[in-house]
């Protein structure tokens, strides 16, 4: 039965795209394992621009959302939906399912075509180098045009595909449990681009809906979080999620604030002391002449901060991704290596098991990363990949 399927590991290892962005000529493969073939859990890409990192990251988010979904009627990705695209993510799992214990590869597929999907195939020998026992593959083909996609024949046959869609359809919209915390096995992937703003809330769109205490637009369990920093409604706003947490009263307002105070205004003066009830929206205290500010009017490196860690500690799960780009865009290099620390101490948690998938140009950060990969640090599986397609021209860096 569904409700009896526990995850205990969810974790990437291998992606490949074929026709998809920048990587049209052959079949590109990105390996997340290490030397011994385990899946990392701190992995930063690097690349010029424009040779496909964002690319990476949209594809990987736009596969991980096929699990929340049972009748797509579109990948979200104009490769795949209007293009000759293939892609295929490979997963290793440990899960409790049926009574027993099973480590598993789950390959996600998705794509145009006419037959079989699989970009890789998986052999007896390539799961045993994974300590896998069993190979499941669940994914959708074909485009057309305002008809649901095709699943694999997979999706009928397969008792573990059957009973982990239920699990996470199930659960969609449930409550997270817990600020920094939560009780759900099921994995999520919280996605975030390189422009985390916090943009002011629309006039009008108040003048349409004014604030009140809502619930947010990013609230409850999903296969995959996709976070807008440029929509402007109250619905979807930081000063929303704060707001709400409080109304909850069960010290999850409290975790956020102390989260935020720690990890973004630690030493600069400011702290996050409470919500207003009118108009409801963040009290910052700046210790200045101007002494009260809305989260809109921070530095964009306190925005970019403020993103992150109110999304992450919101909605993380016992299996959570993080794939963000650009991590370290608008951040003095002080912060950037707060920020790589942090993320790195949230990879290596005993609490919840965290894949942390970043992409970066911080030269700084990575003579940091590279001198320290083959360093053993407690809990923390290193690796890196340097997309070379493009690589060979002027492009700017």
């Amino acid at each position: 039965m569904a409700n009896d399927l526990l995850i205990y590991e969810f974790r990437p290892l291998y992606l490949i795209l074929d026709r998809i962005g920048p990587f049209q000529d052959e079949p590109y493969e990105i390996d997340f394992t290490d030397k011994e073939h385990r899946p990392c859990n701190f992995f930063l890409m690097v690349s010029k621009n424009g040779s496909g990192k964002t690319t990476v990251l949209d594809t990987m988010s736009c596969l991980l959302g096929l699990l929340g979904q049972s009748e797509p009627k579109q990948y979200g990705l104009e490769d795949l939906d209007k293009g000759e695209g293939r892609a295929q993510l490979d997963l290793k799992l440990r899960v409790y399912w049926q009574g027993q214990d099973h480590h598993i590869v789950l390959s996600i597929l998705a794509g145009h075509s006419n037959s079989d999907l699989s970009l890789k195939v998986w052999d007896a020998e390539q799961l045993q180098a994974h300590n896998a026992a069993n190979w499941h593959r669940m994914g959708f083909m074909g485009r057309r045009s305002g008809l649901p996609l095709k699943p694999l024949s997979s999706h009928k046959t397969d008792d573990f595909i059957a009973d982990l869609l239920v699990a996470l359809q199930s659960s969609s919209n449930a409550s997270p449990s817990g600020f920094g915390e939560s009780t759900f096995s099921y994995p999520t992937t919280l996605s975030f681009s390189a422009y985390r703003d916090i943009p002011p809330i629309s006039f009008s769109d108040e003048l349409v809906q004014p604030r009140s205490i809502t619930q947010p637009h990013y609230w409850g369990y999903k296969t995959v979080h996709c976070f807008s920093p440029h929509n402007e409604t109250w619905n979807y706003s930081l000063d929303n999620l704060l707001v709400w947490l409080k109304w909850l009263d069960d010290g999850r307002f409290e975790k956020a604030r102390d989260l935020v105070n720690k990890q973004v205004f630690e030493g600069t003066g400011k702290y996050l002391k409470d919500v207003s009830r009118d108009p409801p929206e963040a009290i910052i205290h700046t210790g200045s002449n101007d002494p009260i500010h809305r989260l809109d009017r921070l530095s964009s490196g306190e925005k970019n901060l403020m993103q992150l860690f109110l999304r992450i500690g919101a909605h993380q799960t016992k299996n959570t991704i993080l794939l963000i780009d650009e991590f370290d865009v608008h951040l003095h290099i002080r912060w950037q290596y707060r920020l790589f620390y942090a993320l790195k101490a949230l990879a290596a948690s005993e609490d919840a098991n965290f894949t942390v998938i970043a992409t970066t140009h911080s030269t700084e950060i990575l003579e940091t990363f590279v001198a320290g990969l083959d360093v053993d640090e407690d809990r923390l599986i290193k690796g890196g990949h340097l997309i070379k397609k493009g690589m060979g021209n002027d492009d700017e860096e």
